[in-house]
């Protein structure tokens, strides 16, 4: 229970931290699933090109939910981690981000990915994503302590 009052306690202290952290992973999803990786993600997904006239905002309110409250969590966790131990650099923000993907992104998206029998280079896609968000989280987050 006192880390969870901690945690509030970071949140209230840190919010513009917090804020810029999910701000920034939002703009790293939009480019790796738009400009930059875009068709590769839809054909990993099996996601047709859509026509500009079926592209609804309202269709990716659930998803962009689930993105921000995954990110809001990422970052307060993170920051709340930074707390707990001595951070003598960048470097160390970015082996503890690191050190949180590996078992709890990374290892669970391959798991699952396996279990549907999507391929690894999917797993590895995606957990690359997903990487790069909690790098930048953890960068905005050490920058702003």
């Amino acid at each position: 229970m006192d880390h969870l009052i901690a945690i509030g306690l970071y949140l209230q202290t840190h919010i513009l931290g917090v804020v810029l952290a999910v701000v920034l992973s939002f703009l790293i999803g939009f480019l790796w699933h738009g400009p930059l990786f875009g068709k590769q993600w839809m054909k990993f997904n099996n996601i047709p090109e859509p026509k500009k006239e079926d592209i609804k905002f309202s269709m990716m309110l659930p998803g962009i939910g689930a993105s921000l409250l995954m990110a809001f969590v990422q970052a307060t966790v993170i920051g709340r981690t930074f707390e707990l131990v001595a951070l003598t650099g960048m470097a160390d923000a970015l082996i503890i981000a690191t050190v949180l993907w590996l078992p709890f992104t990374a290892l669970v998206l391959l798991n699952e990915y396996t279990w549907a029998g999507k391929s690894f280079a999917h797993s590895c896609f995606d957990a690359a994503y997903n990487l790069a968000s909690m790098w930048a989280i953890a960068i905005v987050l050490y920058v702003t302590l």
